[in-house]
């Protein structure tokens, strides 16, 4: 992890590394709507197989540290949506799922690896499901195992060795994997307790008067972050907030989703200018023509319900981004 460069140039390094991500978002949003399409077919027991060989193949040409990194993205995507809502317990196994993605990445890739194993273990657990997933538990045995295999296999013949992130000049703190991850952990609990307040607010009318001072409490937050933690947060959140819209899955808004994410990755490697761009862009985009899904479910992700509250919250983050991006090109 190294400092915001001073040229917004793109290197051919920068581009290669956005196209991989985009991609490997792809691919997860690809595989995720495959399998609800296989569950509403009542054709999941059967294509579990394939569809494990798939995402396998599917990111098994990436080099090694950007298939780490599309790994980890790909089992907190796949993994989680399982538990969101579900039941207390299965909030527990959510955690789980995001600690082993962002400990596998960041300190050893065994975290995914075992996660992947266990995860259809937890599956096994008698629980009720809707008819529609009576063969899930089985199918997630074939499906994760796949998986978990191919990575174990990947693991044990050193294909990831040294391709965990790390900071590429002397840190502190965040040297060693342990702290990496305790650092990300903090991030991500920061992240999740944005979410869960905006969550609690933004179906109703009053949010547009609040989502502005949240905007500025979140910011605020964030400056006790180190800088290296900062940047981590705002890639992490900049993506989450391209997903605003996604779950719809109309093609445009899928499209706005994998823009979000090339600027995150860019506004990462080169200046947080590409931050503000995609929040000011993102933030007149809650106001395309649209059914705003009102559920409790499109809110417990944290977005806000009201186009003019998303504007308000969206706007106020992207001035902030601009202006540290004008600070951090002073100071050079």
């Amino acid at each position: 992890m190294t400092r915001f460069t001073s040229s917004v140039s793109l290197s051919t390094r920068d581009i290669v590394t956005t196209l991989h991500t985009v991609y490997a978002g792809v691919i997860a949003v690809g595989i995720s709507y495959l399998i609800g399409f296989a569950t509403q077919m009542e054709v999941l027991l059967v294509a579990a197989l394939p569809l494990g060989v798939l995402l396998v193949m599917s990111l098994a040409w990436l080099p090694p540290r950007a298939q780490l990194f599309a790994w980890a993205a790909t089992t907190a995507w796949l993994l989680s949506s399982v538990y969101l809502g579900v039941s207390e317990i299965e909030w527990v196994m959510l955690v789980v799922v995001f600690f082993a993605a962002i400990a596998g990445s960041l300190w050893n890739p065994w975290f995914i690896a075992a996660i992947w194993f266990i995860h259809p273990l937890w599956d096994l657990i008698p629980r009720e499901l809707p008819d529609l997933q009576h063969d899930l538990p089985l199918a997630c045995l074939i499906y994760d195992l796949v998986v978990a295999v191919y990575l174990a296999w990947r693991i044990r013949t050193g294909f990831f060795e040294g391709a965990v992130g790390r900071p590429t000049t002397p840190a502190r703190f965040i040297n060693t994997g342990l702290s990496r991850t305790i650092t990300a952990v903090v991030v991500g609990s920061a992240l999740a307790i944005e979410i869960f307040l905006v969550a609690m607010i933004s179906m109703e009318p009053s949010s547009v008067w609040f989502a502005a001072p949240v905007a500025v409490a979140l910011v605020a937050a964030t400056l006790a972050l180190p800088h290296d933690a900062r940047r981590v947060f705002w890639v992490v959140f900049t993506m989450w907030t391209g997903m605003s819209f996604a779950h719809s899955g109309e093609p445009l808004e899928l499209a706005v989703f994998a823009v979000m994410i090339a600027l995150a990755v860019v506004g990462f490697t080169k200046s947080p200018y590409f931050w503000a761009l995609a929040w000011g862009f993102h933030a007149l985009w809650n106001f395309f023509p649209r059914v705003h899904d009102m559920s409790p479910s499109s809110a417990l992700m944290g977005h806000w319900m009201y186009p003019l509250a998303g504007f308000a919250f969206e706007a106020t983050i992207a001035v902030y981004l601009a202006l540290w991006a004008m600070q951090a090109n002073k100071t050079r």
